[in-house]
């Protein structure tokens, strides 16, 4: 295995209007399995000090490979810092392991936003791999969640769940402002199901009151958000 990553970090030439550049190819997350073709490497092109684009997905692979790696490519995903989280696990029950990358598309001082992709396996009857769309936390939050600011309390509504946020409690040094969500979030999967994290805040970055977790489900087609969770933080 060792041999093999050693192998994807490799550096190369692009030649672009007569001029040679160097691109650095690398794993930027991967899986380990005992089974060869259960290895998840992730690839990209080094876009900067920090940056990563150009993203493979190879599945399979590694020193005890036997040959047949399937190569999923994705030339428009970008990671702007930091490593890419990556998962292998069944996420709609239909008892084949699903690829979910995650991707960091902003990060800053208080700032940490992501990307979601799902590679779904099929069968049929070989085994593939093919990407679905998944709603993103801040949709979901749109959907089903109403948040106003009247005073000091944050009133926030999720169907017929009532929540009265006394802001005053939390002896914040930063004033009020309407609540807004996601310049934090998160996707993972929990015990095959896919969350979806957000931070609720009032000001930006101090002012977390809470976060909401978004539980997503499997239609056929998509990954949409069944409910959404108010997780409110002790002041």
């Amino acid at each position: 295995m060792r041999k093999y990553l050693i192998v994807l970090l490799v550096t190369f030439l692009l030649c672009l209007t007569g001029k040679a550049f160097a691109v650095q190819r690398v794993v930027t997350s991967f899986i380990k399995s005992d089974i060869w073709y259960e290895n998840i490497f992730l690839i990209a092109d080094m876009a900067d000090t920090m940056a990563t684009d150009n993203f493979t997905v190879q599945v399979g692979g590694g020193v005890d490979s036997v040959g047949g790696e399937l190569f999923y490519n994705f030339p428009e995903w970008r990671n702007e810092k930091f490593a890419p989280k990556l998962f292998y696990e069944d996420i709609n029950a239909d008892k084949l392991k699903d690829i979910i990358v995650v991707l960091i598309s902003g990060a800053g001082s208080g700032i940490s936003t992501k990307e979601i992709h799902v590679l779904n396996q099929l069968q049929d009857p070989y085994s593939r791999y093919t990407e679905v769309p998944v709603e993103s936390i801040s949709d979901a939050v749109k959907r089903f969640v109403k948040m106003e600011k009247k005073g000091n309390e944050i009133l926030i509504s999720i169907g017929k769940r009532k929540y009265e946020i006394d802001y005053s409690k939390f002896d914040y040094h930063t004033p009020i402002h309407s609540p807004g969500v996601g310049a934090i979030e998160e996707y993972t999967p929990e015990n095959g199901v896919l969350y979806g994290y957000t931070t609720v805040f009032v000001t930006i970055p101090e002012a977390s009151i809470g976060t909401f977790k978004v539980k997503y489900g499997w239609d056929g087609k998509s990954y949409k958000a069944e409910s959404v969770t108010f997780i409110e933080n002790v002041p």
